[in-house]
């Protein structure tokens, strides 16, 4: 492996603005949806897209996938799939306020750092994961040296009504061979709890059985059995001692619950490959589960291993720009996604001003090869790749990279993974055009104009959507056929009852771009000399369009290998980074190139003067 192991991978960020346009003061200013208004823009875009690589959209089956299919049985593109890509394209472009749990789900990132390489970005959560744990190194009666983590107790996590808490055992927990040989009797497998009597010794087991009686001399528990020996050499189990009930629960919050669940959830597929993932879900009403859990700065971490996952001392919010937290903390006003779009809260809610409509396929369409791919998404827990500036969640100066998006690409081989993880598709081939048709109501010309730029972008522009974007699926290129604006005085006219009102104004798609960008550009106090200033001088807005424009090679772009990740060195590459790679090669190709021209006009002046002295 290279001396400086540098993180590459088929995504990258946008970056967060350090500004915010806050398009209302208040959800008082909003339009109504009870009338139309002549002042403001209502109508329809027709829009075509093609695919540019095969496209697949999954009609939700798990089992077996399909392309998305309307009722009718033609191939489509959901409308909420359309939708949530505007949305994501209308919160960059439009420099929307970042709403944890509206945007994204706040939590902590779980860990577990036992051994880093050193020098590699590991080093400073080793440390924090020991402290926390408490791990110690300890010698054995054989005078073998190994780790026992001193803070982590052992109890049963159980639910009551919408709460969750640990009870602690009694005692503490016990450690088994699993050379134990009543263990390897019992033909114990993995990922399971299993009633049992035992005797001890100390802190280790003497005799064990199953058994969910009481038995007669024997103290009765719970054997947790998860994970698979390390390099096929035998570990240790843990008996659990049955609950005390007179010692006080230890309360979980809500916070911590929902941490929990995330980093289960962002596991699945990897746990998936080996074992049944429910054995790790949170026990439902009446049940219980053996856990061994800690308690670390106002945090209560739990888990079925006695190395178990932590939280990063930070939530991800924490790492958003100030700009970000100040307009969430002070601020009433309402951000282009939130007022077009609509939102939901606690005291209020608003219905979007913007429908989409499903986006069928244009004549007969038959679906592509099947492919298979493990579909596994990017995770925050990866820090090297989402956190700025080689920190980590821990750290608290740590800055979130942005809005992830993905490189286009075109589709090559996909690696094989193991069967059970693995994800199948049927895409619809390159070539495919769907049509679909966006209404809009009551926007002003700013608003219009932000909503026809998420959905054309700039020339060369492609559009991503779909599963397999990391294998270079869902390339699609958008047309915009027409914008037809609805004359609200026709509608009360007996020619209006009549027919469908509306005037083709597909003339006016530029100027509506444009009126958006003066007023965003004017109320940014975006300024740009010589020129009109523009929200296009952004580098958040060149980063944008430039991974929406060019097609990398998938060697640049693609997943990197389980010894590239042992020993980062240099964090992932931001988009300015290949922006200016690519400027600069572009500037040396010219360079050459007028290098050679100039070359050439000294010889051919050189030819010229020897023929003229002949």
């Amino acid at each position: 492996m290279a001396e400086n192991s540098i993180v590459h991978a088929p995504y990258n960020f946008v970056p967060f603005s350090n500004k915010v346009l806050i398009r209302y003061a208040s959800p008082d200013e909003l339009p109504r949806h009870d009338c139309l208004t002549s002042e403001l823009k209502s109508g329809e875009i027709h829009v075509t897209m093609t695919a540019d690589t095969p496209v697949f959209i999954s009609d939700g089956n798990k089992e077996d996938p399909h392309f998305f299919r309307t009722p009718n049985g033609t191939y489509a593109l959901p409308g909420s799939t359309v939708r949530g890509m505007v949305r994501e394209n209308m919160q960059i472009l439009g420099f929307g306020c970042i709403h944890p749990t509206d945007d994204f789900e706040d939590f902590q990132i779980y860990f577990r750092e036992m051994a880093a390489a050193r020098e590699s970005t590991g080093v400073k959560l080793k440390e924090y994961y020991h402290n926390a744990l408490g791990v110690k190194p300890l010698k054995s009666a054989s005078g073998k040296t190994y780790s026992i983590p001193q803070n982590v107790h052992a109890g049963y996590l159980r639910k009551d009504g919408a709460d969750y808490y640990i009870q602690p055992v009694q005692g503490t927990y016990l450690r088994i061979s699993r050379k134990h040989p009543e263990l390897i009797a019992m033909g114990i497998g993995d990922a399971q709890k299993i009633p049992v009597a035992y005797v001890k010794a100390g802190d280790r087991i003497d005799h064990i059985r199953k058994s969910e009686a009481p038995v007669s001399g024997m103290e009765q528990g719970m054997l947790l059995v998860t994970g698979r020996p390390v390099g096929g050499k035998p570990n240790h189990l843990y008996v659990f001692p049955m609950p005390d009930e007179e010692a006080l629960p230890v309360s979980i919050s809500a916070q911590d619950v929902l941490s929990y669940k995330e980093d289960w959830e962002n596991r699945r597929n990897a746990l998936g490959a080996y074992y049944d993932v429910n054995f790790w879900a949170l026990p439902n009403e009446g049940e219980e589960k053996p856990v061994f859990y800690i308690e670390y700065e106002g945090h209560t971490y739990f888990g079925m291993s006695l190395f178990l996952r932590i939280g990063h001392r930070y939530a991800l919010s924490e790492g958003l720009p100030k700009r970000h937290k100040d307009a969430l903390e002070t601020e009433g006003g309402l951000d282009y996604p939130h007022a077009m779009l609509g939102f939901a809260a606690p005291d209020r809610s608003y219905r979007s001003r913007v429908s989409f409509g499903d986006f069928t396929a244009i004549g007969p369409v038959n679906s592509e090869k099947t492919w298979r791919a493990v579909l596994g998404q990017p995770k925050p827990s990866y820090y090297p790749g989402y956190v700025k500036d080689g920190k980590n969640y821990s750290d608290e100066d740590f800055r979130l990279r942005g809005y992830k998006q993905y490189w286009l690409k075109d589709v090559g081989e996909i690696p094989e993974g193991k069967e059970k993880v693995m994800s199948t598709l049927r895409p619809l081939p390159k070539g495919t055009r769907f049509h679909g048709v966006i209404r809009f109501k009551n926007l002003h010309e700013d608003e219009l104009g932000l909503l026809l730029w998420c959905l054309r972008l700039d020339d060369g522009c492609y559009q991503s959507i779909g599963m397999g974007k990391p294998f270079g699926f869902g390339r699609m290129k958008l047309h915009i056929d027409s914008l037809m604006e609805t004359d609200v005085q026709s509608l009360y006219s007996v020619d209006g009852l009549c027919g469908a009102p509306g005037d083709d104004r597909t003339e006016l798609v530029d100027h509506y771009i444009e009126a958006y960008d003066r007023f965003a550009a004017e109320n940014l106090n975006i300024k740009k000399p010589k020129k009109c200033p523009s929200v296009r001088s952004r580098d958040e807005v060149l980063d944008f369009i430039y991974l929406h424009r060019i097609i990398q090679s998938a060697e640049k772009v693609d997943y990197m290998t389980l010894d590239e990740y042992k020993n980062v060195r240099v964090s992932l590459p931001s988009i300015q980074d290949f922006r200016q790679d690519a400027e600069e090669e572009e500037s040396a190709e010219k360079s050459s190139g007028n290098d050679a021209s100039s070359s050439m006009d000294d010889l051919l002046a050189q030819l010229a003067a020897k023929y003229k002295r002949h």
